[in-house]
C-alpha cells in the first residue's frame, strides 16, 4: 500500500474509530513490519549508537524499534489533525513553553525562521501558529514519489499555513515572507536534496541542510529553534512544544562561511535535545556518512559576549 492510499484509509477510519485504536494499530503494524524494514532499522540503530555509545545492544534495538513506531504514529497524526481545529489542538493537545520567544521575535518585524528537527511530529507546532493567527510559510523537502508528497501536503495544508517545496520558487516565497516580517518554518536536520554543510555533530562531521540559516542571513531575520516531543501515555495526541531563545548569528561578511558556522551552532544547540529524545528522532539515514571524519576548523573563533554581530 502506498503512503497516499494509507493516509486516505486512516483518514476514513478516523471518522468511525477511536483515535486510540488507530495509534495502537499503527504501533502493532510497525512492530510486525520490523523484519521488512531491517535495512532502515539498522541505519537508525547506527545513528542511535553514535548518539548513545554507552547504550547496550538491547537498548539500541528497543530505541530503533521505537523510532519506527513513532514514524507510524506520525502518519496517524497526518490523517487525524486536519479534522481538528487549530484552537482545539492548542488548547487540548499542546503543552507550550517559551511562547514569548516567538511572540517577541514576531513583534520585532524582522521576520522569523522557525526551525526544528524531525523529533516526534514537528508539524503540530504549525497548529499553534494557526491558532495564534500568525501567518507562516513552511518549506518542505522534495520527495521522489509525487503522490506521497501530494498526500502529505494535503494533510498539512489544513493547518492554515502555506506549504512550499524547497525549490527556487519556494525559497523565493519564503524570502518574501521574511522580508515582510513574517514567519517561515524549516526543518534543519535531514539533507535529502544534498548540498548541505558538514559540521560537528556528536563528535564527528555530519551533513545538514543550511536553508534555515541561509534564509535568515539573506533576509536579516531571526532564527528561532523549537522542538516538539510526544508525551508518553494513553493519549498519543499530546505534545510538548518548546520554543527556545533565538540563535545568536555570527556574521563576518562571508556568506558561505557564515552559513556553515551558524549551522554548526544550530546543530550544537540541538545536541542535548536529540540526546534526550533520540528514540523519537525520525531520521532513517546517516547524516555522518556523506562527510569525511576531519577536524572542524572554525572560521569564526569565539569572541567575548556582546561582540558578535546579530542578524538585522
Amino acid at each position: 500500500m502506498t503512503i497516499a492510499a494509507a493516509l486516505r484509509l486512516l483518514s476514513a477510519l478516523s471518522r468511525v474509530l477511536p483515535r486510540e485504536w488507530l495509534y495502537r494499530a499503527a504501533e502493532a503494524a510497525a512492530w510486525l513490519a520490523l523484519p521488512l524494514l531491517e535495512r532502515r532499522r539498522l541505519r537508525i540503530r547506527n545513528n542511535l549508537q553514535r548518539i548513545h555509545p554507552e547504550h547496550t545492544p538491547d537498548q539500541l534495538n528497543r530505541d530503533a524499534a521505537e523510532v519506527i513506531a513513532e514514524t507510524a504514529r506520525y502518519y496517524v497524526d497526518l490523517a487525524i489533525l486536519p479534522d481538528i481545529s487549530p484552537q482545539q489542538i492548542l488548547q487540548h493537545h499542546l503543552h507550550v513553553e517559551g511562547l514569548d520567544y516567538l511572540l517577541d521575535a514576531h513583534r520585532s518585524g524582522r521576520g522569523v525562521v522557525l526551525t526544528t528537527a524531525h523529533i516526534s511530529n514537528p508539524e503540530v507546532a504549525v497548529k499553534a501558529l494557526a491558532a495564534l493567527d500568525i501567518e507562516a510559510v513552511a518549506l518542505v523537502e522534495q520527495l521522489d514519489d509525487s503522490r506521497h508528497l501530494d498526500a502529505i501536503n494535503a494533510s498539512r495544508a489544513a493547518a492554515g499555513v502555506t506549504f512550499h517545496t524547497a525549490t527556487k520558487t519556494g525559497v523565493a516565497a519564503a524570502l518574501r515572507t521574511l522580508r515582510a516580517g513574517g514567519v517561515v518554518c524549516v526543518l534543519w536536520d535531514r539533507d535529502r536534496q544534498g548540498g548541505g554543510a558538514c559540521v560537528p555533530f556528536f563528535g564527528r562531521q555530519a551533513r545538514f541542510p543550511v536553508g534555515a540559516v541561509d534564509l535568515a542571513i539573506r533576509a536579516y531575520a531571526d532564527v528561532l529553534p523549537l522542538y516538539v516531543v510526544r508525551r508518553p501515555g494513553a493519549d498519543r495526541l499530546q505534545f510538548d512544544v518548546v520554543f527556545l531563545p533565538p540563535l545568536e548569528l555570527l556574521l563576518k561578511g562571508n556568506r558561505a562561511l557564515d552559513t556553515r558556522t551558524n549551522t554548526a551552532n544550530l546543530a550544537r544547540r540541538f545536541e542535548p535535545i536529540i540526546t534526550r529524545h533520540a528514540h523519537l528522532w525520525r531520521v532513517p539515514e546517516s547524516p555522518w556518512a556523506p562527510c569525511r571524519d576531519t577536524p572542524w576548523d572554525d572560521p569564526h573563533p569565539r569572541e567575548p559576549a556582546g561582540e558578535s554581530t546579530p542578524a538585522g
